[in-house]
């Protein structure tokens, strides 16, 4: 039979499905009872475990026997035990639930898989990591082969030649961190009958201070992620991450972490991905580092900033409906403007409230006291700043082409269509009309006009993401720029 093997870049320690394994479940007296079941770590779902044994329930006395109910719940920050093949699992920030008093089971947040026995009652901690993401490749602008070397005629020596591009890694330190993307590469050469190269991308990550896999990945494995996606356009997959506890440690002796998403499918490199996945920018062109855009996402973050608070999130998400695209693009936008032009309301605040007072008290000598009560509960008291002047601000610092795009869609269209006013309804007001019409429910439109408004919407959007990153006013512009199909 044909071998039909594939050469794969990067070969994983462990592999996903269901494991043979032996619980550590503390009891009630603070010691730890061997109990046998299964471990299931797959793609898509979050880790999880069946026991079978005498499980830790809590009884109710009720004279000589005695009484439990069920289900009964136990949350743990780390539960651990002994595959049968002889490896390690720790399986965290999860519960325990007994369905009966021989019979439960447990999910986790994450499970880590080793090859070194886990202590019982904390998290272990990690100075590095190794994580694949989609799109990387593309984000690098370099390629693995530097060149290659080929017989072009029958007289030609009939050897082949493929030279490993040494300026395809790039490697930056800041504030106790480092980042490295390179890639890595297997070599299939001892069949005889056929030669191969495999290449893919990996990022390794490492701190001064060590940290636990769930910090490792909540902080800078998810940031690097959205960031990803938002470089290239689209939600990227974890394909897998390794915890280093031991540098020196060949691959196959890391302890590999497993969580709802990541896929555990390591991908290999190739000029067709690259083509599909375009990126916003190029590392090797645009002298760009990838820990700065990293760590400016992290500060962001850290400053709870709307756009990447909303948008983030909105990054990684597949199959949203238009309508809530369009929404929450918009509230994503108007965030921005109130967060960066938070002073400057301040100020137009006590402005407007020292002339609502003044109007409020001349009122008050011309009106009945009901009529005065009527009016000082509808006049507002806040200073107006809403998604019309965010969106002024917007199209205004956007090249002109955004404009003219969202003016040729059939939802503004139709929205000025609707507008009872003689006038033209400015661009910004007709955005901000068709989302209140929305969010009232006071109408509708249809999916696909708010498809295309939202696919120009969410470039601005990823434009201005740059623009909070310190991305240069080009590359900015190529984020609005409408991809030719």
């Amino acid at each position: 039979m044909r071998s039909t093997k594939k050469t794969s870049a990067v070969k994983l320690p462990f592999q996903t499905g269901e494991h043979l394994i032996t619980w550590q479940v503390p009891d009630h007296k603070g010691r730890y009872q061997e109990i046998p079941g299964l471990l299931t770590v797959e793609s898509g779902r979050y880790p999880s475990g069946i026991l079978y044994g005498d499980l830790p329930i809590e009884w109710s006395s009720n004279g000589a026997t005695g009484v439990a109910s069920f289900p009964q719940r136990h949350d743990f920050d780390v539960l651990t035990g002994r595959l049968s093949s002889g490896a390690y699992v720790a399986l965290m920030n999860g519960e325990l639930s007994c369905v009966f008093s021989e019979s439960g089971r447990t999910v986790g947040a994450f499970a880590v898989l080793s090859l070194d026995a886990f202590d019982t009652s904390q998290h272990r901690k990690y100075a590095a990591i190794e994580v694949q993401i989609e799109g990387l490749e593309s984000v690098a602008g370099a390629t693995p082969i530097s060149h290659v070397k080929m017989p072009m005629k029958a007289s030609d020596e009939p050897v082949w030649e493929a030279t490993v591009n040494k300026e395809a890694k790039f490697s930056w330190t800041m504030h106790g961190q480092s980042l490295t993307l390179s890639y890595d590469y297997s070599v299939r050469a001892l069949d005889g009958y056929e030669f191969r190269m495999a290449f893919g991308p990996v990022v390794r990550l490492t701190s001064e201070q060590p940290l636990t896999a769930a910090e490792w990945w909540l902080d800078w494995v998810r940031p690097l992620r959205q960031l990803v996606s938002v470089l290239t356009s689209a939600p990227r997959e974890v394909r897998y991450l390794l915890a280093v506890k031991n540098p020196a440690a060949p691959r196959s002796h890391r302890d590999q972490v497993f969580g709802w998403d990541i896929t555990h499918k390591p991908v290999n490199s190739s000029g067709a991905a690259v083509r599909e996945i375009s990126s916003l920018v190029n590392l090797t062109s645009d002298n760009l580092s990838l820990l700065d855009l990293l760590h400016a996402w992290q500060r962001r973050v850290a400053d709870r900033h709307p756009l990447l608070e909303t948008y983030g999130a909105m990054a990684t998400a597949n199959d949203q409906h238009p309508r809530s695209r369009f929404l929450l693009l918009l509230q994503a936008l108007e965030g921005s403007y109130g967060f960066e032009n938070r002073d400057a309301h301040k100020v137009d605040q006590e402005s407007y409230w020292v002339k609502r007072e003044r109007i409020l008290d001349r009122v008050k000598q011309h009106v009945e006291n009901a009529d005065f009560k009527f009016v000082d509960k509808n006049f507002r008291r806040q200073a107006q700043q809403g998604l019309d002047s965010a969106l002024a601000d917007l199209l205004k610092r956007l090249p002109d082409e955004v404009s003219e795009e969202l003016d040729q869609t059939e939802l503004i269209k139709a929205v000025r269509n609707m507008d009872a006013c003689t006038g033209k309804l400015s661009l910004q007001s007709a955005l901000t009309r068709a989302r209140n019409t929305l969010s009232h429910g006071s109408g509708a439109f249809e999916p696909e006009d708010l498809d295309a408004v939202a696919e120009i919407l969410e470039r601005a959007v990823r434009s201005e993401v740059l623009r909070l990153l310190g991305a240069s006013a080009d590359v900015q512009k190529r984020a609005v720029k409408r991809k030719e199909r």
